[in-house]
């Protein structure tokens, strides 16, 4: 399949892009840097059907998604459009949506954050079937939960012929053994879902996949990754020295059975690619959250139980940073839960915080 790169500019000035380089994508890999060997293939959110496909962002899991000290904002989306075939245009949406009072998704009009409508993919010769790497930039930046459950996604409309001739579809790496797999996500057994379907009807239902898609910020991201060397669904061969950084850090096997996976810190920033990273942990989140003077974002972990865990030099705009090695957490810390914040100062001047996130022992 090939993969085409496309830029869509909504109502924004090229110059304006240096600032928002980020995508916060949820996905077993980086989709910037390595090689996606653990796509499993590609999906879309109902079939054929009109339906809306989401990534959540539970205020419990992520914290400061796009923090920019005094508002989390989103300044444009990026996705991975897989095209049946690249000599015709595909239509889709972007849409954020916030969560209802029990934490589930909010598929009413009101629960709307964001919807662009009307947005079309790009054609080209050749195929008939590719790739493009989307990313849609906002005119106006778009206010987003800094400390509340929210979910990002993209809308397609109804294509009867997807997947026999036309149409496009998201990748996905799917969560084995729910769906049949020999590459994708390496969440444990029994954890939650985190991907999302909204009918038109307003009826909603989780998928056992994860999408390359997310929002655009300005702010350097982290992921922790779940390191277990026995992860054939990373597709990079055993043992696997590649954490997972979607539901696999999220989530990751502790218990000793089966697994002991380690765990990693994973920070990216375009702005800074040559920056250095210093990671603090601590035991959750904070109760506020709290600036630091000439720090782009906010401090979201628990200060009273924050420890500062070291630090490294990026390359090529990311740093792996080992918190604990396979087999090195106890299964006594089985249903526990520990968060991770790093800032970056970029040697060009200024520093940034990222977004915050658990993992759950």
């Amino acid at each position: 399949m090939h993969i085409h790169h496309f830029l869509l500019l909504i109502g924004l000035p090229a110059t304006s892009l240096l600032a928002q380089a980020n995508p916060f994508v949820f996905y077993p890999q980086d989709p910037e840097r390595h090689g996606l060997t653990s796509a499993t293939y590609v999906n879309r959110p109902d079939w054929n059907a009109q339906g809306e496909g989401f990534q959540e962002l539970a205020a419990t899991w992520f914290r400061g998604i796009g923090d920019e000290t005094t508002a989390c904002m989103a300044r444009g989306f990026y996705h991975w459009a897989a095209d049946e075939n690249i000599a015709t245009a595909e239509t889709y949406g972007i849409i954020l949506r916030s969560a209802d009072p029990t934490g589930l998704i909010d598929p009413l009009p009101t629960g709307e954050i964001l919807r662009v409508s009307g947005l079309t993919t790009p054609t080209a010769p050749g195929g008939p079937r590719g790739s493009w790497v989307m990313s849609d930039f906002f005119a106006t930046a778009v206010a987003v939960p800094c400390a509340q459950s929210w979910f990002m996604g993209v809308d397609f409309p109804a294509n009867a012929a997807w997947p026999a001739t036309d149409g496009h579809s998201l990748w996905c790496a799917y969560i084995s053994p729910a769906l049949p797999a020999v590459t994708g996500e390496n969440p444990r057994i029994g954890s939650p879902r985190a991907n999302w379907t909204v009918r038109p009807n307003g009826t909603s239902f989780t998928n056992g996949w994860s999408n390359i898609l997310g929002v655009r910020v300005d702010g350097p991201t982290l992921h922790i990754g779940g390191l277990d060397p026995n992860n054939s669904f990373q597709g990079v061969g055993l043992p696997c020295t590649q954490a997972n950084i979607g539901l696999g850090g999220l989530f990751p096997d502790i218990s000793g059975a089966p697994r002991a996976d380690g765990l990693n810190v994973r920070i990216q920033d375009n702005v800074a690619p040559s920056g250095l990273a210093f990671v603090a942990g601590s035991l959750g989140f904070g109760p506020i959250a709290i600036p630091f003077t000439g720090i782009l974002g906010n401090f979201h972990l628990d200060l009273g139980t924050t420890a500062i865990l070291g630090f490294g030099a990026m390359s090529g705009g990311a740093f792996d940073f080992p918190v604990f090695s396979p087999a090195g957490i106890s299964p006594a810390f089985v249903g526990i839960s520990l968060s991770f914040q790093a800032a970056v100062l970029n040697p060009a001047g200024g520093a940034a915080f990222t977004n915050a996130q658990s993992t759950f022992f």
